[in-house]
């Protein structure tokens, strides 16, 4: 019955450890890119990110840091301290987004508003997902760079 008992915690144990190391075969891509309000003195900025999982168990990705450049100037940065488990050869949407404030970003406002009504804009973004296991932590670096559509309808 011990021995039994120490089988069952040896798999569970193994289980959860290789979910969260096969995080680093998840395949991200941009879903959309959207600039959602616009004020006098910021902008809400939004990018949702697609990750895939190709692996034959579940993916867990225990916290998500980023920076998103805009044109090549850096836009926002921030963590999502969220939890985010795709499935076996499942998808699952990130959002990232955050407040871009104009009088701390002159060159970044002129690149926003220079790039306005253009129908894909540069969108280079740095994810570094974090992976807890009962061993310790891991991290990664992912770089997305593409020119994308950005979505302007909230603005105006």
């Amino acid at each position: 019955m011990r021995s039994k008992f120490l089988i069952l915690i040896l798999l569970f144990g193994c289980s959860f450890i290789q979910e969260r190391v096969n995080v680093k075969n998840l395949k991200f891509s941009y879903r959309s890119a959207a600039i959602e309000a616009l004020t006098l003195d910021r902008i809400k900025f939004i990018v949702n990110l697609e990750a895939y999982n190709p692996n034959q168990i579940d993916a867990v990705i225990d916290k998500l840091d980023y920076v998103i450049y805009f044109e090549g100037y850096r836009a926002i940065s921030g963590s999502t301290n969220q939890n985010y488990e795709i499935k076996a050869k499942g998808r699952k949407i990130i959002t990232l987004n955050g407040y871009i404030l104009f009088a701390d970003l002159p060159d970044l406002f002129k690149a926003i508003k220079s790039s306005y009504g253009k129908s894909r804009v540069r969108i280079t973004t740095e994810i570094r997902p974090e992976v807890k296991t009962i061993v310790g932590k891991f991290r990664y670096t992912v770089k997305l760079d593409e020119y994308i559509p950005l979505d302007w309808r909230w603005c105006f």
